[in-house]
């Protein structure tokens, strides 16, 4: 199971593998799933997911012998509400049976293309994890784990990063705002989910006028038909240049 506005990779992989994919919110009425992906904050959406769902999504798992994925890389990006890991016992109390974390440096760190992260949870699924990738030629190179443990050590520079990408998400949502935009959830991580209720390619075409790239939501389902996706990972300048364009109306 995915969610309904997802990340693609989620179902890329599932398709890898012939796996079946259900795409869906409420993944509490399915009960043939085999893995069970969330992702909060969210990609797109910048939705977060209250512990008292994650923990009602967790049982569930279990009770239909499923694994809970739970993609966790903007986690430290939380804007008008606290992300919470679904590790965290407030979801799992002391048990991790069942339940994976993945963490990325590509976020918090602007660590992108060195492709590094983590995975934590379920001792035993780590353990046939590990068994598994050391097969398939994806080592990371030792000066890059340096700095990657490096990076994982230091919380001063998320802080700057965080405060850069919250002074840009002020700019450009309410450049968006005034521009008669909704936006929905966006309640963390480094997008804003935008939408003026038409369909998306409409949206995208509006903005490439301005010379303006945002991301269709329908790249991510159906779901995300009449939003699009507009990411804080501008620079400063552009920043300034997309409020300075969207105000020319």
């Amino acid at each position: 199971m995915v969610p309904l506005a997802a990340y693609p990779t989620y179902a890329v992989g599932a398709g890898v593998l012939g796996a079946r994919v259900t795409a869906t919110d409420q993944p509490q009425d399915v009960s043939d799933a085999d893995l069970i992906w969330i992702n909060s904050p969210g990609n797109p959406t910048g939705r977060v997911m209250p512990a008292e769902q994650m923990r009602a999504i967790v049982a569930h798992a279990r009770s239909i012998g499923a694994v809970v994925a739970s993609d966790e890389c903007y986690i430290e990006l939380g804007w008008d509400a606290t992300p919470c890991s679904v590790l965290h016992p407030s979801v799992v109390g002391d048990d991790h049976s069942g339940v994976l974390a993945l963490h990325s440096l590509s976020k918090r760190s602007n660590f992108a293309g060195y492709r590094f992260g983590f995975v934590a949870g379920d001792p035993e699924l780590v353990h046939r994890m590990l068994g598994i990738r050391k097969h398939l030629g994806m080592m990371v190179p030792s000066p890059v784990q340096a700095a990657a443990a490096a990076a994982f050590d230091d919380d001063e520079h998320v802080a700057v990063q965080r405060a850069r990408y919250f002074a840009r998400r002020e700019i450009m949502r309410a450049a968006l705002l005034r521009s008669g935009f909704a936006i929905d959830h966006s309640e963390a991580g480094l997008y804003l989910w935008a939408t003026r209720g038409e369909p998306c390619w409409e949206t995208v075409a509006w903005f490439a006028e301005r010379g303006i790239l945002v991301t269709p939501g329908d790249f991510y389902g159906a779901a995300g038909a009449h939003h699009v996706r507009v990411a804080l990972t501008a620079t400063d300048e552009a920043v300034a240049a997309f409020a300075s364009r969207l105000s020319v109306l």
